[in-house]
């Protein structure tokens, strides 16, 4: 693959070629092994990156940045603040934006982004590679090359683009360390689907009102992962350590045993730290009420995260934590999509 975007893929030459900004993070993209056997390394973004995808100049006017050059596993909040940032203070000079980042937490980092940068009117898409792009059978130089073209095309949210499908970013989630279609969005369809056409999908988001950054996370969120013979021992440890929140991921529709588990979860709302409930289920909703463990949960204060992905949910516990809000406030605006996370809650 040369990189060159099709002919029906190019800028009308009628039209002022858009400007993208590449904000390069880090990640497995731009890694090399510099001995073998030994780890995959970090490298320069603009001396080992850019010589592998000529031809997108073709597509738009791009520059680069490097915010980081770091392995996923080591991002950070106050690194999602600062993507965040640059975005913001370069917004009004591009027409879209690309963020090479890590697989690992690629989806935590979109999930952020999408509650930031509030009335976005520009695309940003987030990509990476599960090979570096300087390996003869990686998928680095497709995904930058899409990404790009996705950038283009005026989808005006955060998403998430890998293998052959540009996702919500905040509805994405890694599933899988082998496969080049590594993301599946299990609860909302792509926003894009690249084949030898680019077929539409979901519709976009639309800007409720002007663009504001909103940055501040916690960090004082746990996520809990339920197993048979659990003790809530462990939710009041998380509790007694001072987190501001618990993501409880536990069974079904956000089922959890019925024995000493409401009454720890009663404990840890009567001193104002939220519990917040998933599904271990890729699919579906985490609801209570169809069984009397989640109805107990609900009773005692627990707040049911329904479709939103495990990413999206610790996110944007973090970040609601981040924004000072009241205990009743956080469950309050959990239920309420920020950026298109989750569905509307029903009617009741």
């Amino acid at each position: 693959m040369s990189g060159a975007p099709d002919p029906d893929e190019r800028t009308d030459p009628g039209r002022p070629r858009p400007r993208l900004l590449f904000l390069h993070t880090g990640g497995t993209l731009s890694m090399v092994r510099r001995s073998r056997p030994g780890p995959l390394e970090p490298e320069l973004y603009d001396r080992y990156v850019l010589p592998y995808v000529r031809g997108l100049e073709d597509l738009a006017d791009i520059d680069g940045r490097v915010v980081a050059s770091i392995d996923s596993s080591d991002m950070e909040p106050s690194l999602w603040e600062r993507i965040a940032s640059e975005i913001a203070a370069a917004r009004q000079d591009y027409d879209g934006f690309v963020v090479l980042h890590g697989t690992d937490t690629m989806a935590y980092t979109a999930s952020a982004l999408s509650f930031m940068l509030q009335g976005l009117d520009r695309p940003v898409v987030l990509t990476g590679s599960q090979r570096p792009i300087a390996e003869l059978r990686t998928d680095a130089r497709a995904n930058l090359v899409h990404s790009a073209i996705c950038a283009t095309r005026g989808i005006n949210e955060v998403g998430l683009y890998f293998g052959s499908c540009l996702f919500r970013g905040n509805r994405a989630s890694k599933v899988s360390i082998q496969d080049y279609d590594a993301f599946e969005s299990p609860g909302f369809p792509p926003l894009l689907r690249m084949g030898v056409d680019i077929v539409p999908g979901a519709s976009p988001l639309k800007p409720t009102g002007p663009f504001r950054l909103r940055t501040g996370f916690s960090t004082e969120v746990a996520a809990l992962h339920i197993i048979p013979g659990t003790s809530p021992r462990a939710l009041d440890m998380l509790v007694d350590s001072g987190y501001g929140a618990v993501v409880l991921i536990s069974f079904g529709e956000g089922n959890l045993p019925q024995l000493h588990w409401p009454v720890a979860i009663q404990r840890a709302s009567d001193k104002g730290v939220a519990v917040v409930i998933v599904s271990q289920c890729r699919q579906g909703s985490a609801r209570p009420g169809r069984y009397r463990g989640s109805a107990a949960a609900r009773d005692a204060g627990a707040v049911f995260a329904g479709d939103h992905t495990h990413e999206a949910a610790i996110v944007k516990a973090m970040w609601l934590l981040g924004q000072g809000l009241s205990h009743a406030d956080f469950a309050a605006s959990f239920a309420v999509p920020i950026a298109g996370e989750c569905s509307k809650p029903r009617a009741r």
